[in-house]
C-alpha cells in the first residue's frame, strides 16, 4: 500500500487545487445549524469551535451540500473524503441528532468517519453495516492489541496517537494485521496523550472580556507552579524561588513551541513509508488554503524523491530538512520534532 497524505479540508473550492498539490485523501467537519442552536460552544461535534470565520479558515463546512460537493469533485480522482466524528464521547441526549447527522453524510456520499467514542462506533454499524470506520487519537491506541481490539469492532484504520515513538509505531506495525495504521506528520504537536484530554481547545475566541481570555486558553499551555521538592540545605524561600524559575521557565518555553510553531515530522517519511502506513495526516482543517497548499506540496515532494530518486536514509534526511528550512523558513529543532529520534540519531 502506498502512503497517502491525508490533507484537511474546510471549503469545497479547496478540493481539486489541493488534490493537484498532492493529497491522497482529505477529512473535514460538517457543524449544521441546528447543532449550533442547540448546544453551546464548548459542545463539539467533531472538537473543533467555530472559530476564525471571518478570515474564511473555519475548521468546518456549512452544510452537507458543501460535502456532497467536495465528494464530487474528489470521487474523478480516486481520493476519499471522511468525516470527523471524533469527540471522545457524546450524551445519550445527542444520539438522536448524531445519528441524522450520519444519515446526510452518507446522503452526500462520504462513506467514511472518524470516531473516538465506541457508542459512535457501534452506532455507525447500525446504520450502515458497510460503514469506514477510522478510530481516532481519542482511541487510545499504544498497541497492537488495541488496534486489534478496534479491528474486531469493524474498524479499517486506527489513527495512532501522536506521542509515539517510531520504534513504538514499528512494533505495532509488525504485529498488526487487517487493518490499516495512520500516523500524524504536520502540525500541532502535542507531547500530552490526546486521548485523556477533557479540554476543548480555543474557548478563549469566545470571550469578549479581555482580562477573562487567559482564564480560557488551552489547559496545557496555562503558566502554574510545581509542586515539588528540591534537595539541599535550602531556606523554604529558596526552594519556592527555585520551583517557581524553573516552573515558569517550562511553560514560557511550552507555550511557545509546542502547538503550531511548525512542528513536523517529514524525516519520518522514509521509516513510516517503509512500515506500510496507509497515510500520514497533515493538522489544521482551520489553517490558511495557502498554508494547506504549502504542507501538501512539502510532503509531495519528499515522498516523489524517496520513491524516485531512492535515496539512502541520510540522504533522505538532509532533503527533508533543507526543504523545511526552504519553505517554512526555520530550522529543524528537536522540540518542535514529531519523531525526535531521527535528530538524535547522528548516523543518519
Amino acid at each position: 500500500m502506498a502512503l497517502r497524505i491525508l490533507s484537511p479540508l474546510s471549503r469545497t473550492d479547496e478540493v481539486e487545487p489541493l488534490i493537484a498539490a498532492g493529497a491522497g485523501e482529505f477529512y473535514c467537519g460538517i457543524l449544521p445549524g441546528q447543532w449550533r442552536r442547540d448546544y453551546s460552544v464548548a459542545a463539539s461535534i467533531n472538537r473543533r469551535q467555530e472559530n476564525n470565520r471571518a478570515q474564511g479558515t473555519s475548521p468546518h463546512m456549512d452544510t452537507f451540500e458543501d460535502l456532497a460537493r467536495c465528494v464530487d469533485l474528489a470521487r474523478p480522482h480516486n481520493v476519499k473524503v471522511t468525516v470527523t466524528l471524533n469527540e471522545h464521547y457524546y450524551s445519550n441526549g445527542q444520539y438522536p441528532a448524531l445519528c441524522a447527522y450520519v444519515e446526510q453524510c452518507l446522503k452526500a456520499g462520504a462513506d467514511t468517519f472518524i470516531v473516538g467514542d465506541i457508542g459512535m462506533i457501534l452506532t455507525l454499524q447500525d446504520i450502515d453495516p458497510n460503514v469506514n470506520i477510522h478510530i481516532s487519537t481519542a482511541g487510545t491506541a499504544f498497541n497492537s492489541e488495541t488496534v486489534h481490539f478496534y479491528r474486531d469492532l469493524g474498524a479499517r484504520r486506527v489513527i495512532l496517537p501522536r506521542h509515539l515513538t517510531l520504534d513504538e509505531i514499528q512494533a505495532i506495525a509488525d504485529r498488526t494485521s487487517g487493518i490499516e495504521l495512520e500516523a500524524f506528520i504536520l502540525n500541532s504537536r502535542c507531547a500530552n496523550i490526546d486521548g485523556f484530554c477533557t479540554f476543548q481547545h480555543g474557548l478563549a475566541e469566545f470571550v469578549e472580556e479581555p482580562e477573562r481570555k487567559h482564564d480560557f486558553e488551552n489547559a496545557c499551555m496555562m503558566l502554574y507552579k510545581i509542586s515539588a521538592d528540591v534537595k539541599g540545605n535550602y531556606t523554604q524561600e529558596e526552594k519556592e524561588a527555585m520551583l517557581q524559575k524553573v516552573s515558569m521557565e517550562r511553560q514560557h518555553f511550552w507555550s511557545a513551541v509546542h502547538i503550531d510553531d511548525r512542528p513536523c515530522g517529514a524525516c519520518a517519511l522514509y521509516e513510516l513509508e517503509e512500515m506500510g502506513l496507509a497515510g500520514v495526516k497533515i493538522v489544521g482543517r482551520g489553517n490558511t488554503f495557502d498554508k494547506k497548499i504549502k504542507d501538501v506540496r512539502f510532503l509531495k515532494g519528499l515522498l516523489d524523491y524517496l520513491r524516485n530518486q531512492k535515496p539512502t536514509k541520510k540522504e533522505f534526511r538532509e532533503q527533508a530538512r533543507h526543504n523545511y528550512k526552504e519553505i517554512y523558513e526555520c530550522v529543524c529543532l528537536i522540540f518542535k520534532c514529531y519523531y525526535p529520534s531521527v535528530l538524535l540519531d547522528q548516523d543518519n
